[in-house]
């Protein structure tokens, strides 16, 4: 996974997903929820092609990058929280228990 640490890093990942599927895993290192789904995005990460670009948001530290997203968006932020994006918008988004590794397979099917 690859960090989005400045608003610059979330609107950069937007625009990558014009040229492919972005994941966005939004995090936050004091929550247990937070600890099982980033269980489940390593899961779907070790059966997941390389290829799949899959970013992680520190809400704690990288705050101003994950308001980005919800502005830019219009997905309200929740901690965890997954966004696939494709061509610039939000296709498939889950959070809290929501988040599997097979949740966001399927998701990436779309």
């Amino acid at each position: 996974m690859r960090a989005v640490v400045t608003p610059e890093d979330a609107t950069q990942a937007l625009e990558d997903s014009r040229h492919h599927v972005v994941v966005v895993y939004k995090h936050s290192p004091i929550c247990d929820l937070s600890a099982r789904a980033h269980d489940e995005m390593n899961a779907f990460l070790d059966a997941a092609p390389a290829a799949v670009d899959v970013r992680i948001v520190d809400v704690l530290s990288s705050r101003p990058a994950s308001q980005r997203f919800e502005a830019q968006t219009g997905v309200r932020h929740e901690s965890p929280q997954v966004l696939v994006l494709r061509d610039g918008d939000v296709v498939w988004n889950a959070s809290h228990r929501r988040i599997t590794a097979q949740a966001v397979a399927e998701a990436l099917a779309l």
